[in-house]
């Protein structure tokens, strides 16, 4: 296929994509200027919808007339479904909703076991209603967007013990979370094709991952989720690249690479050889900081998170790319989606026509609807969703930053239930993080890695940080463990149980190496899914220092 037959698909394709997604966009659009009618709507099509499913009969839905009615009912965590989840798993019908489960999704925090998210059709369509603007979004705000690839994030099969379930347990693929036709659009626009899904082995994964990326050169669009996704993807590009190069250059997958015969076969279907291209990277210098423009010179757009602490490896992508805008994605999770980001601005609007929210004030714990929010104010999110969650605290803390007419804009904050608490010091991972920021502010650096990880040896217990100073820096350890310790003990707990010598001061333990790349391997053979890790800058798992660094 010539250049000019390649690049004419591959505007159509992302041109049908927009058009695809704009009734999603002028839906949305009309939807926050009557926040109150639409999410008033969406409840009352969820509790009818499910009125006669073993839920709605117990908290007896067809009684429920308004949104103060429903308010009624009980805050759930995902522990108040264990019998419904066990239930759908049998196969039993009408659990949680009128809908047919298709699957049951795992999902896991850094600190959490696995849970079972029911997915519906209804669900689907609910994150379709918030993908559809985000992407019509991204079209309009960067027109030239049209004219090039995408690479999505595609994470490697994870073994998950689930237990026997006569439900699909995951997604075949991460593209499910698109409707058929955008799927059918993906084929033609993503530069990495969807079966690399099934390549188990990480290293495999990393090498043909960055192979499909550096053979095309017309690269606009990036998106993952944490950005440390592509920034450890990149760093392991300089050492791979002379065999990518001769992969490039044969059309041919290096014979080293782990795969059977039949994934082989067709991954290297999307493979030709491809002369002009490796001479072009072979020019490229890779120790320069921003190599990766040279790489993808068009690129546009880099969607990642940048809320939270993300903000290191976010500066890291904005140096790798300088000609592109670092667009922060909004606040999602596998049980559904709050925000999303919208054109230049990256404002996160909040998702009103995709679930029912609520928003629980952390200052005086009372609930407000998504139209009876402040700016300014704190709040924990709770869902309902087309899935068969009903009051479901997600857990997350967000701040209103204002409003796109009547919808509010949030910005991620932290989690409410990340707490360690040894012998009592309850300390909270927003505590830990504003520490060690004050530290950072206060040695003028910024750390490559930080994480605060509890320790217990005997009846002793106490913390340990374990740090990567940015290079170059002579930072005392004992200077940054005293510190850390002044900092903590403004937690009226952790100085009580300091005071008491039932924790031992702070330790600090100096990582070398690439922490980040360690402790991303680390979570990974923890069954965690590579594109779907978050770093924490708070451990609650007392083995996590001798694990992560054994």
């Amino acid at each position: 296929m010539s250049n000019a037959v390649r690049n004419i698909r591959v505007f159509l394709a992302n041109l049908a994509w927009l058009l695809s997604c704009m009734p999603g966009w002028v839906s949305f659009v009309c939807a926050t200027r009557n926040v109150k009618r639409v999410q008033a709507s969406l409840l009352t099509r969820m509790l009818r919808r499910n009125r006669h499913t073993d839920l709605g009969r117990a908290h007896r839905f067809e009684s429920i007339l308004n949104e103060k009615d429903y308010a009624a009912l009980p805050l759930t965590d995902y522990e108040d479904y264990a019998d419904s989840i066990d239930a759908i798993k049998s196969g039993r019908a009408s659990v949680l909703t009128r809908d047919h489960v298709d699957l049951l999704q795992p999902t896991s925090g850094s600190t959490s076991a696995t849970k079972l998210i029911p997915y519906t059709k209804m669900l689907a369509g609910q994150f379709r209603a918030a993908i559809d603007p985000w992407i019509a979004s991204l079209y309009l705000a960067f027109p030239s967007l049209l004219f090039g690839r995408h690479y999505w994030s595609i994470s490697p099969s994870t073994p998950c013990p689930t237990g026997k379930s006569s439900v699909r347990v995951g997604f075949a693929g991460d593209d499910e979370y698109l409707g058929f036709m955008q799927r059918s659009f993906a084929r033609v626009l993503f530069a990495v094709p969807p079966e690399i899904a099934r390549v188990v082995d990480h290293d495999d994964f990393e090498y043909l991952t960055l192979l499909f990326l550096c053979r095309e050169s017309n690269l606009r669009l990036i998106s993952v989720w944490h950005p440390s996704f592509m920034t450890v993807l990149l760093k392991a590009l300089p050492r791979l690249f002379p065999s990518i190069l001769r992969d490039i250059e044969s059309g041919a997958i290096n014979p080293d690479i782990k795969l059977d015969r039949a994934l082989r076969q067709k991954l290297g279907s999307y493979l030709s050889p491809n002369l002009n291209r490796a001479k072009e990277l072979a020019q490229i210098d890779l120790t320069s900081p921003s190599f990766a423009h040279a790489i993808w010179p068009g690129m546009r757009v880099v969607s990642c998170w940048t809320d939270g602490n993300s903000e290191p490896w976010r500066s890291e992508l904005a140096v790798l790319f300088p000609q592109a805008a670092i667009q922060g994605k909004g606040l999602a999770a596998t049980e559904g989606i709050v925000s999303f980001p919208l054109g230049k601005s990256g404002q996160k609007v909040c998702a009103v026509r995709s679930h029912y929210f609520e928003f629980i004030d952390a200052a005086n714990g009372e609930a407000r609807r998504a139209w009876e929010v402040e700016a300014g104010r704190e709040y924990g999110v709770v869902l309902t969703t087309g899935g068969g969650l009903y009051r479901y605290r997600l857990h997350d803390i967000v701040r209103v930053t204002g409003f796109d007419h009547q919808a509010p804009c949030l910005e991620f904050l932290g989690r409410d239930n990340l707490v360690c608490d040894l012998v009592g010091e309850k300390l909270n991972a927003r505590h830990v993080e504003s520490c060690i920021r004050g530290i950072e502010r206060e040695l003028g650096c910024r750390f490559a890695f930080a994480m605060l990880a509890p320790q217990k040896n005997g009846i002793r217990a106490g913390y340990v940080l374990l740090a990567q100073p940015p290079a170059g820096q002579d930072l005392a350890d004992a200077r940054i463990a005293d510190l850390m310790e002044t900092a903590l003990r403004t937690n009226y707990h952790y100085d009580h149980a300091r005071r008491l010598s039932q924790l031992e001061p702070v330790r600090v333990l100096r990582i070398d190496g690439d922490a980040t790349e360690k402790y991303r391997r680390h979570l990974i053979g923890k069954a965690m899914k590579a594109g779907d890790i978050k770093f924490q800058l708070l451990s609650t798992d007392v083995a996590e220092s001798t694990e992560f660094f054994a």
